[in-house]
């Protein structure tokens, strides 16, 4: 979602008000449908030739493609056992997300270097793949009786609801015929995105669920957490891979957490992500401003690069 990072933390508030005002059951409902949608609106900016430009950064990309499923997990258990059960299996789903789709634009608003926004890209691919066939078995393996769901009902289930729409996405944006007819629509395909981001953030807020309080304090306390681990990395990390690791490690999708968290353990998970979702923007777009280019807090540099021209 190549959206300015003003725009992303306004559909956020935005969504978040909504969702407090006029909560909606019916949205909530449907919410793996929303995020099939959503993750179809972002496959189709994705083609084959993008993804091949990714072989000279293969085990960055595998890299942070994984790593995300192993770390953050493991802090949002660490950081969920003060908290009340919805708030621990919420806070937990979380951790086991993929990285957000919108790492990718906001990657390419600061990039310092041409690869960056690729590997974001591929990132935040391989990121959605794993978490879709990993997160369904390790949160019914780690959930134990807490977790309502069949684990392999669950695989099933969000194989058809993030692997399937991203190949047949990714599949129609690679085929030439229609590719150029879909540049021509790239805004209008970033705009149905950025709505069914608005939607998956409005869900169902009924009396079973847990406190949004508790709910924004165990999300502070996972972003902060998550900010320190891209910190202790960013020594390490190769120079292409410091800007695309640190937002694909710190930005959980909340839109796949939530639905892993109701799912495995009910309505009442569903709060953290909610709410995580819109701290999420906000600090992923306050940073993003930051480090832009030309702002106060950035050193001098070259106007960020855009992706490579797609074929």
């Amino acid at each position: 979602m190549a959206c300015a990072p003003r725009v992303l933390t306004a559909i956020a508030v935005l969504a978040a008000a909504l969702a407090l005002a006029f909560p909606s059951a019916a949205l909530a409902r449907h919410s793996d449908l929303l995020l099939a949608l959503l993750v179809l609106a972002i496959a189709l900016g994705i083609s084959f030739e993008d993804l091949r430009r990714l072989r000279e950064h293969a085990a960055t990309v595998a890299g942070l493609s994984v790593l995300p499923l192993v770390v953050p997990p493991a802090l949002a258990w660490a950081l969920s056992r003060p908290f009340a059960p919805d708030i621990r299996d919420g806070l937990f789903a979380t951790g086991l997300s993929s990285s957000d789709v919108a790492a990718v634009g906001l990657v390419g608003l600061v990039a310092l270097a041409r690869a960056d926004a690729t590997i974001a890209l591929g990132a935040v691919t391989g990121s959605l793949i794993a978490a879709a066939l990993i997160g369904p078995l390790a949160i019914g393996w780690l959930g134990g009786a807490a977790a309502r769901a069949d684990s392999l009902a669950l695989l099933g289930r969000f194989a058809l609801v993030v692997i399937v729409p991203l190949t047949v996405g990714i599949a129609v944006r690679s085929h030439a015929a229609v590719a150029a007819q879909l540049e021509r629509r790239d805004q209008e395909r970033e705009g149905v995105a950025a709505l069914t981001v608005a939607m998956l953030v409005c869900p169902e807020r009924g009396s079973r669920c847990a406190s949004p309080r508790a709910g924004t304090a165990a999300s502070c306390a996972f972003l902060a957490g998550s900010t320190v681990l891209v910190m202790l990395g960013q020594a390490r990390a190769p120079d292409a891979a410091r800007v695309p690791g640190a937002f694909a490690i710190a930005m959980r999708d909340f839109a796949v957490a939530a639905a892993l968290a109701t799912e495995a353990f009910g309505p009442g998970a569903g709060t953290v992500p909610g709410v995580y979702g819109v701290l999420m923007f906000v600090s992923g777009s306050a940073a993003a401003s930051r480090l832009r280019p030309g702002s106060s807090s950035s050193r001098p540099a070259a106007p960020a690069p855009s992706l490579p021209p797609r074929s």
